[in-house]
């Protein structure tokens, strides 16, 4: 069998598999295992060693920003489940939104094994660079490996508190990242393995000789106690393949049937860049891995390298007009353009935190911060396919952590100033809100649905979170019967009810035809005067089971029309 009639059949046959995912093919509505929990993409045994993928910087950059890259056209995204929900798979898991984390476990985040050891010599066998800020591939007494990052020289606790306060928050909303730390060590204790060689300033692979590594380690700042204030990121687990792009599939993984630009986690991580200011959002700082687990091999995706988000540019404080513009800003060169050179852009108005006072800080506000006006690196594929449903999802994602999960947090960032743990959480606070409000308040915001003594009962998440005042929306619900067989809605149940509740009675059980017991469909809708749209229907469709009933189906209305990045 050719390649090509391979990955056809393999892709069909993967399809069939999600269909409680992506919808029916055949005209029932919802099936037995919905709402799905599990994408199952570890379900085809990836046997033959995937290609490790290489991917030119300049490339990936000018293409993302001039082509139209990923599939023409807009729609909803694919891989969600009957509720709406990113179900677990190797690319998302669901964490701290649905299954509420400890403070103990937030704070360790991916953290499941331990830092390198600091009372052994560290083995250089690797060199990232002698640009601003050096790096190192290392290995420690124990034979793990680690990738070993610096702070600035002019801003020291700047790149290692952001990469570890924001390696936690990607962490508990759901994305796969490498173990990251923060260590002091002896700058004696590195070492150079024999062959090892960096590359110079002119791009030429020279030998790491002692003289190089005294030279590089002068840029790296050193505390009172003469030790070096470190991030080390662990390898992670499995043979590393080579980045993930925003659009498209892996040609090599039978289980990557979904192009990436219709991934909810994907194109919701928007948001979550945003939020942390993570410019940095590009295929460079992603990484697949061959994984084998259990006996079944699989490709799990991965997030790296988060020196770059908040104030922190990782080699130097964040440039002021990164999160405003793309790193080409072609919409900035445009508004020169239309007002003939007499505009002042929007980071020459900010008023960022004072300097030499807060550079563990960096450039990091709220006050002009925007989610829509937000940018990251350069165009991505999926961030300008953002539809109002995958920044609904995301902005009840990042609501779940509460101020004092925040709190714990940003403390892991161990900065040693006490202003500068209370204005990063602050500003951390300030645009978790504006992030939050913005993508609550795009639809109906109706949610948290489940059913309690002989009741559907929900939440309206703009009042639950401070957005709009309690008790100042009405609710209209109407009931239906629901024939899940044929997928058709059969007979209105009754009058419409009007309530201030979040709850509302079932209305009486329809007795079952033809054998198949009937579901039941409630349309709510919520009247509030600042938010006419938020009259767009919800549809709650549940499902019998005994002498009660249980949410499998959650639809929401809205208009099918992206966040414009343009």
């Amino acid at each position: 069998m050719n390649r090509g009639l391979s990955r056809t059949l393999t892709v069909w046959f993967s399809i069939w598999l999600l269909a409680p995912i992506c919808g029916s093919l055949f005209g029932q509505r919802f099936h037995p295992s919905d709402p799905m929990r599990v994408d199952d993409d570890r379900l085809i045994d990836v046997v033959a060693e995937p290609a490790e993928l290489e991917l030119s910087d300049m490339f990936d950059r000018f293409s993302n920003m001039f082509l139209p890259l990923g599939e023409p056209g807009f729609s909803e995204a694919l891989n969600v489940n009957s509720l709406g929900e990113v179900p677990d798979s190797s690319w998302f898991t669901n964490r701290h939104c649905f299954n509420r984390m400890k403070t103990d476990a937030l704070c360790k985040g991916p953290n499941f094994t331990a830092p390198p050891d600091v009372d052994s010599d560290w083995m250089v066998f690797r060199g990232k660079s002698q640009g601003v800020t050096p790096g190192f591939h290392i290995e420690d007494s124990k034979g793990d490996r680690y990738v070993i990052k610096f702070d600035p020289i002019q801003a020291p606790e700047l790149a290692t508190a952001a990469e570890i306060i924001a390696t936690r928050i990607f962490f508990a909303l759901g994305y796969n990242v490498p173990e990251n730390y923060i260590v002091y060590v002896d700058p004696k204790r590195f070492k150079i393995r024999e062959g090892t060689r960096v590359t110079n300033r002119f791009g030429d692979k020279v030998p790491l000789t002692e003289t190089r590594l005294r030279r590089m380690l002068a840029k790296v700042h050193v505390t009172e106690e003469g030790l070096m204030r470190v991030t080390a990121s662990k390898y992670i687990p499995g043979r590393p393949i080579g980045p993930f792009r925003y659009f498209g599939t892996r040609s090599d993984d039978p289980n990557d049937v979904i192009p990436h630009e219709q991934r909810r986690e994907l194109r919701g991580l928007r948001l979550f860049a945003a939020w942390t200011n993570h410019d940095d959002t590009r295929a460079q700082n992603t990484q697949d891995s061959w994984i084998e687990e259990e006996g079944r091999r699989f490709i799990r995706h991965y997030l790296m390298d988060f020196g770059s988000t908040f104030g922190s540019g990782s080699v130097k404080i964040q440039d002021g007009y990164l999160g405003f513009y793309y790193s080409i800003p072609l919409d900035l060169l445009k508004e020169n353009a239309l007002r003939f050179g007499l505009n002042t852009p929007i980071y020459r108005k900010v008023d960022w935190p004072d300097f030499p006072e807060f550079r563990a800080i960096g450039r990091w506000e709220s006050e002009n911060f925007d989610p829509v006006r937000w940018r990251n690196d350069y165009r991505n594929a999926a961030f300008i396919r953002m539809t109002a449903q995958d920044a609904f999802w995301a902005a009840r994602t990042l609501m779940s952590f509460s101020s004092e999960d925040l709190w714990a947090i940003v403390r892991t960032g161990q900065f040693t100033r006490g202003e500068d743990e209370r204005y990063f959480y602050k500003v951390l606070l300030e645009r978790q809100r504006k992030c939050g409000e913005w993508g609550v308040n795009l639809l109906n915001p109706v949610d948290v649905f489940g059913v309690r003594d002989s009741s559907l009962t929900f939440k309206n998440l703009s009042e639950h979170f401070g957005f709009t005042a309690p008790d100042s929306t009405l609710y209209e619900i109407v009931w239906h019967e629901f024939d899940n067989i044929a997928s058709r809605t059969v007979r209105r149940l009754g009058g419409a009810l009007q309530t201030r509740e979040e709850s509302a009675a079932l209305p009486p059980l329809p007795k079952p035809q033809g054998g198949s017991e009937p579901f039941l469909l409630a349309e709510i809708r919520s009247i509030h005067p600042d938010f006419e749209h938020w009259a767009r229907p919800v549809r709650v469709y549940l499902r019998p089971n005994g002498s009660t009933f249980e949410i499998v189906g959650v639809e929401r209305e809205s208009p099918l029309e992206t966040i414009p990045m343009d």
